[in-house]
């Protein structure tokens, strides 16, 4: 199975649409939340501080990597950058793929931006890119990742007992399947 990058993209959903992410939507905002610690407490990019250009290398290099596609979630009415998900095809072979979410504009958590964007995400790689199983994973104390991924249909399948290092101990990490026909 070979990825076509974005194919047939731009995603619409009711209220956001996805599209590929460009070294265009790298913003000082968007810097800011990589940066924010309540913002990317849950995230593994927060060991490092990051600058716009690191931002940009970053996309542009996902951008050749055919095994990565990295949306950008933009609110449909005004087009506001809120957030990305990425979709990790690393193992085309068993027709398999990861998501991983961040909803950066911390305005717009618990709107259910993330559940609609996993379940477009999701879909498409099911409908589009014929996948068979997609997996997922947050951290223990996640909550709001771990109820948006169990609404789309997701199922936890494992949990990492003191899996990573927090700002203040260890955690857990939970860890996600969902198949074709239950979402």
């Amino acid at each position: 199975m070979k990825c076509t990058k974005m194919l047939d993209l731009p995603l619409n959903t009711e209220r956001l649409v996805l599209r590929e992410l460009a070294s265009d939507d790298v913003t000082e905002k968007y810097a800011s939340w990589l940066n924010n610690p309540e913002i990317n407490q849950y995230l593994e990019s927060r060991f490092l501080e990051y600058q716009l250009g690191d931002i940009v290398g970053y996309i542009e290099k996902l951008d050749k990597d055919p095994s990565s596609l990295l949306f950008g979630i933009f609110i449909k009415e005004n087009m506001d950058h809120i957030g990305n998900i990425k979709l990790n095809l690393g193992n085309l072979y068993h027709k398999r793929a990861d998501i991983g979410i961040m909803i950066g504009d911390r305005d717009q958590w618990g709107n259910g931006y993330a559940t609609e964007a996993i379940t477009a995400v999701t879909q498409y790689g099911f409908e589009v890119l014929g996948l068979k199983k997609i997996t997922a994973g947050c951290y223990e104390s996640n909550i709001g990742s771990k109820n948006a991924f169990e609404k789309v249909g997701f199922q936890v399948e494992g949990f990492l007992r003191s899996q990573v290092e927090t700002r203040n101990n260890r955690e857990g990490v939970w860890k996600f399947g969902v198949l074709p026909n239950e979402i």
